[in-house]
């Protein structure tokens, strides 16, 4: 288990779509509150996934600064960034396009293909 700070208000989890889109203007100030925070600060919001060599996970928006590589990735971009002790000084970062509609709901396909195998043969993995 670990933290993960969800962008979705708790509020908001169980709506139904409609509710969901009808409501969410009601939270537009408390992120823009967070997008200014950082503004002032000179950084850029992004939702981040870290991992400490300790083991120690967490999820969240975090300001980072411009200069960070996390900082102007696309929108549709994935990015990784490998800080060890080879490359403290100047981390090992890996970007490239993100799956995109197509891949993504090709994967899902996938899993549900061998979810159904999986339940009618009990063979394979989930």
């Amino acid at each position: 288990d670990f933290p993960v700070s969800n962008l979705v208000p708790e509020a908001l989890r169980d709506c139904s779509v409609d509710e969901f889109l009808a409501k969410l203007p009601e939270y537009d100030d408390e992120i823009e509150s967070l997008y200014r925070e950082a503004a002032k600060l000179d950084k850029k919001l992004r939702y981040v996934a870290s991992l400490d060599a300790d083991g120690t996970a967490s999820v969240g928006l975090e300001a980072v600064e411009k200069s960070h590589p996390f900082s102007n990735i696309n929108l549709t971009d994935n990015i990784v960034q490998f800080q060890t002790e080879r490359y403290s000084s100047n981390p090992l970062v890996i970007q490239g396009p993100g799956a995109g509609p197509e891949v993504t709901a090709a994967g899902v396909f996938a899993d549900l293909l061998r979810l159904a195998n999986f339940l009618n043969t009990g063979e394979g993995y989930v």
